[in-house]
């Protein structure tokens, strides 16, 4: 190889190096990254566009054209809290940017910020005054009338410089639309639609005017078209899905909904209107899958998270919703509805704590979230906290004057703070806001009866069965206190009356099965609670009291078949399950009673009756001590004050060895339940355990002199006889 051709190829070699080394720079890299980002974004292919922005910014933290075309294909995407980062950067980097100003606006707008939005438009329009895209953001922010006029005003005088485009119209037929001028907002948007035939925009806006004005026909038929015009992948869809649910035609919304998820599956929105749909539609495993599908695609989408967070919820899947819920807001912490799923997922799974702890956040963040404020207000009443439940609401119904659901609560509140004469003025006040809705006279009644004003309360009672005859509350509480005093035929004849009126209400059957049962016409009261389930074969509360009275009887099977039945029609009933439980017990099947415990308890964890009775079963029978124990303090945590579970406990920790603690349980227990031999019995051996002679031998007499027989009274004799 001669030396000539040796310093060619190491140059040439230099040469490949130097392009390779250029070509690797980041200026090279980044102008590769913008260049591939347009061009998928001109071709619609926004994910893979958002890539390579997102690859420019990490070698530019400030490079404007990758800032504003992420938080424009966001915004373009649905996904408004991720563009509105980007959008907010660029406005930051290029104040002038028109676009980037007018989506900014768009997303202020969508989060009931006009005022925002406001200035946005604002802000663009004193760069350019006719701009037909501020000035349509002008109108949709114009909410006061001088704002209104002002701005018609500002549209009518930028026409003539603005060709024949369709947007100005548009604008003023919204405008139109706040005058409550329908016939002037629809000739509008017909002007608009004559000038731009293809306008999206204006067939989307004359289609919710004919929804508006219930014309479903030419509603219909222009949401179509401006769908048809729409890309798949477009908000416009999802109007007509919208358009097809109001009209109960939900598998047309489905049908949309499918053909976007397929041809555009890209477009977020569209999957989870999807999965929102098979939650309302209780269809949860379907809707969790399309919700992998739509995480799949984009892990950290805020909503769909949150939408699993509820389908979990549902599906009482407790451990996933939380942890669900919990990622929304390490993304999100201040979204308020996230705060209130949590809450309510912390409930379902019995940790009352958290649950108000997320509650008053959710209530700090948006004072007039009504779930949260009455949700809170409802679980302070439940765990004896009235006052801070009346001091929330009275705050909320002074900024919220025409919510009737605040008003109510807030009367029960009262009622449970003793202060029944102000609950019966709340109370009245729903008389005023709905006149013709039976729940106010109802509610005024129990004020008055709480009040001992039983003449005006029965008045009032009548009065609710005047406006609603199949409205079973006011008429239980009429049959409540005719039976109360002493006057059980008039109860039965008042019953019989209305049931005359409303011979196919279930509730009313049910109702007089139980004044039969208070007559102990038992016979009688069993046709009519099978005629309630006849009636209404969802009424559970029939299907228990037939239960009990065959248990009564000792007819466990057929009282096992009712509540079997009961199960079938709500699988997620605590009482129902409860008393098959109970049953099962007293038939002597321990394995099938600790079985219906253990469910019970999958659906409340601290309902302290069944941890109670199953820790109970497990102590007497064989089963996990450990686990006994455990349940027992959990019912104690729960219910601290019924005398029930302290024996539980009690004897549990008696059989432990733990003496002196049993006997301090099972004196309060014996204290209120001095008739209960076996809890007598079970203090005597206690307190004999400890010293207290006295006791026990007080304990074990009356335990001893019992006409019943219970388990351990050969042992309470015994016990007695060392004593003395």
């Amino acid at each position: 190889m001669s030396r000539h051709f040796r310093i060619w190829t190491i140059l040439v070699a230099v040469g490949l190096l130097t392009v390779v080394g250029c070509s690797r720079s980041p200026e090279a890299q980044k102008a590769r990254y913008l260049e591939r980002g347009d061009k998928y974004a001109a071709r619609e292919q926004y994910r893979e566009a958002i890539l390579e922005y997102r690859n420019v910014l990490r070698l530019e933290p400030g490079n404007v054209r990758a800032t504003s075309q992420l938080g424009l294909l966001h915004n373009q995407l649905g996904e408004y809290a991720q563009a509105f980062r980007f959008l907010l950067k660029a406005q930051e980097l290029t104040p002038d940017d028109r676009e980037v100003r007018l989506k900014l606006g768009g997303i202020y707008l969508l989060a009931g910020k006009p005022d925002e939005a406001r200035e946005q438009a604002a802000a663009a329009l004193a760069k350019e005054p006719n701009n037909v895209d501020a000035l349509a953001l002008l109108a949709d922010t114009s909410t006061t009338p001088e704002q209104v006029d002002a701005t018609i005003k500002r549209i009518e005088e930028a026409l003539a410089t603005v060709g024949d485009r369709a947007k100005p119209h548009l604008s003023l037929g919204v405008l139109y639309l706040k005058k409550k001028d329908p016939g002037r907002a629809e000739r509008a948007f017909q002007e608009a639609v004559a000038r731009e035939p293809k306008s999206v925009e204006a067939h989307s806006l004359l289609g919710t005017l004919y929804f508006g004005e219930r014309k479903s026909e030419q509603a219909e038929r222009e949401f179509k078209t401006a769908a048809d015009l729409a890309p798949i992948g477009s908000p416009v869809r999802l109007k007509l899905v919208d358009f097809y649910l109001s009209a109960q035609r939900a598998d047309d919304a489905k049908r949309v909904l499918t053909e976007m998820t397929q041809k555009a599956p890209d477009f977020l929105p569209a999957w989870r209107r999807l999965a929102q749909m098979q939650l309302q539609e209780g269809k949860y495993d379907e809707s969790l899958n399309t919700l992998q599908a739509l995480l799949k695609k984009n892990s950290s989408d805020l909503e769909g998270q949150f939408l699993r967070g509820r389908v979990q919820l549902a599906k009482n899947n407790t451990t996933e919703a939380i942890q669900d819920f919990q990622r929304v807001l390490k993304l999100e912490p201040r979204l308020a509805p996230a705060h209130y799923q949590l809450a309510v997922a912390q409930l379902q799974a019995g940790n009352v704590q958290q649950a108000k702890a997320e509650l008053k956040e959710a209530t700090s963040i948006a004072p007039n979230y009504a779930e949260a404020v009455l949700t809170l207000a409802q679980l302070n009443m439940r765990t004896g906290a009235v006052q801070p439940a009346i001091e929330d609401l009275e705050r909320f119904v002074a900024g919220q004057p025409q919510s009737f659901s605040a008003y109510s609560l807030l009367g029960s509140a009262y009622l449970a703070n003793g202060q029944a004469a102000k609950a019966t003025e709340t109370y009245r006040k729903l008389l005023a806001l709905a006149p013709k809705d039976p729940r106010g006279p109802f509610l005024v009644g129990v004020g008055l009866q709480a009040q001992g004003k039983r003449a005006e309360a029965k008045n009032q009672y009548e009065a609710a069965l005047g406006l609603a005859p199949a409205y079973l509350e006011p008429m239980q509480q009429l049959v409540a206190m005719a039976v109360g005093e002493k006057q059980s035929d008039a109860a039965l004849a008042r019953l019989t009356k209305q049931i005359a009126l409303e011979p196919k209400s279930g509730g009313f059957q049910w109702l007089l099965g139980v004044v039969y049962i208070a007559r102990r016409d038992l016979d009688r009261a069993e046709a009519a609670l099978l005629k309630a389930i006849e009636l209404e074969p969802t009424l559970v509360d029939a299907y228990l009291k037939l239960a009990d009275i065959y248990t009564a009887s000792q007819r466990y099977d057929q009282a096992l078949t009712k509540l079997n039945d009961a199960v079938k029609v709500n699988p997620q009933s605590v009482p129902a399950q409860m008393t098959l439980g109970l049953v099962y017990q007293a038939k002597g099947d321990i394995p099938k009673a600790q079985q219906t415990f253990e469910k019970v308890l999958s659906l409340n964890p601290r309902f302290a009756p069944a941890a109670n009775n199953l820790a109970a079963l497990y102590s007497e029978h064989g089963g996990d001590q450990e686990k006994a124990l455990e349940l027992a303090q959990r019912a104690k945590e729960a219910a601290p004050d019924d005398p029930h579970i302290s024996d539980t406990l009690g004897w549990i920790l008696y059989k432990r060895g733990v003496y002196q603690r049993a006997a301090n349980l099972l004196r309060e227990s014996a204290a209120k339940l001095p008739d209960q031999p076996v809890i007598q019995y079970h203090h005597g051996v206690a307190s004999l355990k400890v010293g207290d002679k006295e006791a026990a031998r007080k304990a074990l007499t009356a335990a001893v002199n019992s006409p019943a027989s219970f388990a351990g009274k050969d042992e309470a004799r015994k016990a007695l006889v060392e004593i003395q």
